[in-house]
């Protein structure tokens, strides 16, 4: 499997340890859109496991700080598998539990994690990771399944192998670039864009909201192999390659490895539209699994 064995080539690696994966800003936009539409109920409890003031402001930053836990740690936890799932250009949706063997993927982990902290676990509960441990889990997977790179390979771990040259910024591979310089020039923090996303979401009428939120982990992870079908390999005209899941890029086929793409800015602004749209259903997403898992149900 793919993020943990391109430490060389991936920029999510080059930075200095702590590194992040939709790099920090994306995973901490998704927590703080996510704080504003939970229920009084799901933000007391957020509030408690994260042992922080229950206020708007105060849950906010400290789920927009958890949310990057699950990278900080992953690798003395041995984790990795846990942020993606690799789905071939040729996969259907149906080939989702195919591709998630013994749970080690992103959306096994989401739905592993929302029932404990529901206490639907069925007893099945991992020791190893308490209540606050599965919120931060929840919070970082279900950000990482809306970076469309972590739902898809094509023989190249999830655009880790193909070189971008020139590097866009501090992205020297496709997959560093969707990880974090797309997200990074739409403005100039996490907070300033979750404000000026969730303001769109607010100008959104109910209905829409609710249909942006709704589906499972494997819709969200399915939604997001399309996108990048459609708007990454499609329109960056990456060849398709046969089904195959090289351990390193030094492995891929050649005729990804010796790419060198050179990323436009008109690409760069169409994808503007596209990384917004993620963010927000990332956050309202993230926000009703929170609702639905720690707001108390009526006997």
């Amino acid at each position: 499997m793919r993020r943990l064995s391109v430490l060389l080539l991936s920029c999510c690696y080059l930075a200095p340890i702590p590194a992040y994966c939709w790099w920090e800003t994306g995973h901490q936009v998704i927590a703080r859109i996510a704080v504003s539409h939970l229920t009084p109920e799901a933000r007391l409890q957020v509030a408690r496991l994260l042992d922080v003031e229950n206020s708007i402001g105060a849950v906010s930053s400290a789920l927009a700080e958890a949310s990057l836990w699950p990278d900080q740690t992953k690798k003395e936890t041995n984790t990795g598998n846990w942020h993606y799932i690799d789905l071939a250009l040729q996969d259907r949706k149906s080939d989702i539990a195919a591709r998630c063997e013994n749970d080690n993927c992103v959306t096994a982990r989401v739905s592993r994690f929302a029932a404990q902290l529901a206490g639907r676990s069925g007893g099945q509960v991992d020791t190893r990771w308490s209540d606050r441990d599965a919120l931060r889990y929840v919070v970082h997977f279900v950000g990482d399944m809306h970076q469309p790179l972590h739902d898809i390979s094509n023989a190249d771990q999830g655009g880790n192998c193909e070189i971008l040259d020139p590097p866009v910024v501090n992205a020297k591979n496709l997959h560093a670039l969707w990880d974090g310089e797309l997200v990074n020039v739409l403005g100039p923090n996490d907070r300033a864009i979750a404000t000026e996303l969730d303001r769109e979401i607010d100008a959104l009428p109910a209905k829409q909201r609710a249909e942006l939120a709704a589906g499972d982990q494997d819709d969200w992870a399915w939604e997001g192999h399309l996108l990048a079908e459609k708007e990454i390999y499609q329109r960056l005209e990456i060849p398709r390659e046969p089904v195959e899941f090289p351990a390193k890029c030094s492995e891929a086929p050649s005729s990804i490895t010796g790419l060198r793409l050179e990323i436009a800015p008109s690409y760069i602004e169409a994808m503007k539209p596209v990384v917004r749209g993620q963010l927000e259903k990332g956050g309202l997403r993230l926000a009703r699994l929170l609702n639905d898992s720690l707001t108390p149900r009526n006997p």
